[in-house]
């Protein structure tokens, strides 16, 4: 059967399972209702994968690893590393508060604009 989701075409793979009834019964607005479950265990495919660099399987055993297990000590970024990162950071505040500063203008928020304005000393 040929499928499509957000405009991609791909076609399923029949796999008609074997169901028998699980003994499980109801009632759902007013008609009556029996749950099914699957006659064997369906086997579950197994995938290596990798998150945040940690690397681990879908079918939940541990991945055995070959490099060594030795703790290392975190690295520290040196000062100036450590200094210019903070400066990068305060030039984009700054850069975002300067264009929110020019919006509040052109919309004539005088309320926006002097709030805005004791936040750029604040920075200063």
């Amino acid at each position: 059967m040929q499928l499509i989701y957000r405009g991609v075409k791909y076609e399923t793979s029949d796999q008609h399972i074997p169901l028998v009834e699980s003994g499980v019964k109801g009632l759902y607005r007013g008609a009556q209702w029996v749950g099914h479950k699957a006659a064997e265990p369906v086997p579950q495919p197994n995938h290596v994968l990798c998150w945040r660099g940690v690397t681990y399987q879908t079918n939940g055993t541990p991945v055995t690893t070959t490099t060594s297990t030795t703790t290392a000590t975190p690295s520290v970024l040196p000062q100036r590393k450590r200094d210019s990162l903070a400066e990068a950071h305060r030039h984009a505040i700054l850069k975002t508060l300067e264009r929110r500063l020019q919006v509040a203008r052109s919309q004539g928020n005088e309320d926006l604009i002097n709030l805005l304005e004791e936040e750029w000393q604040q920075f200063a």
